[in-house]
């Protein structure tokens, strides 16, 4: 039922994000008087349909019967397609176009990975029904009974895609799109390294309720643990990102771009602070605080932008660096030390 409601959600999620994608030209000829960055933005949001349906499920699958490792490698594995082919199409000379066709291109190969994935796990493991199964029970399982919990999840994970988004969108009110490039390029580079930190948070998702059961304190010991931990790797991943950037940026996109390069530096707050995040979603399911989380990010977006767009008319593309590490940053430690506190009176 859980697996046949998936499918009808992430359906009529699709389906009204089809909806609105003609529409996107329009709104980027508004912003940016550029017609041409809402169909990018259109193949982007194409890509992203793509990449969680199936990808989703089989992820779902190999969590279930604990094939762990076959998660973690599916997840780094979605992010290699993608990024790896927009760089790739970049570096050969195809520019923006490359790069969203990179990530369309990469959805659509670990859409059909993940479908076939699902079928070798079914086949294996017979406690799964067949994609076909699934799918004609999801024309008849009910909304209601699963609606409540998914939709408040839905809008914490899609939070979190927004204050994502919106960087870029606000610096593109101020800013010339020729140096909007540079911020895009430097903020992406660094969040594809932190992206080596996905599969951490996938796994909490089902380690978490696991050590709540248990009782004893477990919980809050570990939750601090994973936090500084993960806080320590993402501090790693973001020197490593600053250390190869000139490399990157100088051989991918060539010395047009090299400007980016001390944006990358700029966001090592940023990068440094994002591992502590990493443990703040499942947790918040896990204790049933989904709610919380929603009104803490909504606080910050609405004190945040405001001030974010001060601080990009007074100091442009720095101003827009300083944005990302406070927002970041403030969501990150309000939650932290929120469920902290949560989790010792507990």
């Amino acid at each position: 039922n859980v697996l046949a409601f998936t499918i009808k959600i992430t359906f009529f999620a699709a389906l009204l994000t089809i909806l609105i994608l003609p529409f996107l030209p329009f709104i980027s000829r508004a912003l940016y008087k550029d017609f041409w960055i809402g169909i990018y933005a259109a193949v982007i949001v194409i890509a992203s349909i793509f990449s969680v349906s199936f990808f989703s499920l089989s992820t779902m699958a190999l969590q279930a019967v604990g094939k762990i490792r076959g998660m973690m490698m599916l997840a780094v594995s979605d992010q290699i397609a993608r990024y790896g082919l927009a760089l790739v199409f970049t570096a050969v000379g195809f520019g923006v176009l490359g790069a969203v066709s990179g990530h369309l291109i990469g959805a659509v190969i670990l859409f059909f990975v993940s479908a076939a994935i699902w079928g070798w796990v079914q086949r294996k493991e017979t406690i799964l029904p067949s994609l076909w199964t699934l799918i004609k029970h999801a024309g008849t399982v009910s909304i209601k009974k699963y609606f409540g919990f998914s939709f408040w999840v839905a809008i914490d994970r899609n939070m979190g895609n927004l204050f994502m988004a919106l960087p870029v969108v606000l610096t593109g009110i101020y800013v010339a799109n020729s140096e909007v490039t540079f911020f895009k390029l430097a903020f992406g580079f660094v969040n594809l390294a932190l992206s080596m930190l996905g599969p951490i948070s996938v796994l909490l998702n089902m380690e978490f309720p696991k050590m709540m059961v248990e009782g004893g304190g477990k919980l809050a010991r570990n939750f601090i643990r994973v936090s500084l931990y993960s806080m320590g790797l993402s501090v790693l991943l973001v020197l490593g990102a600053i250390i190869t950037a000139p490399i990157v940026f100088k051989f991918f996109y060539g010395v047009n771009f090299m400007p980016s390069v001390k944006y990358v530096s700029g966001l090592f707050v940023y990068g440094a602070l994002f591992g502590i995040g990493v443990g703040l979603g499942p947790m918040w399911r896990a204790i049933g605080q989904v709610k919380i989380s929603i009104i803490i990010n909504l606080i910050i977006l609405g004190l945040g932008i405001p001030l974010g767009l001060w601080l990009i008319k007074s100091y442009g593309l720095w101003g827009a660096v300083i944005m990302v590490t406070l927002w970041f940053s403030v969501s990150h430690l309000v939650s932290f030390f929120y469920l902290l506190r949560k989790l010792k009176t507990t």
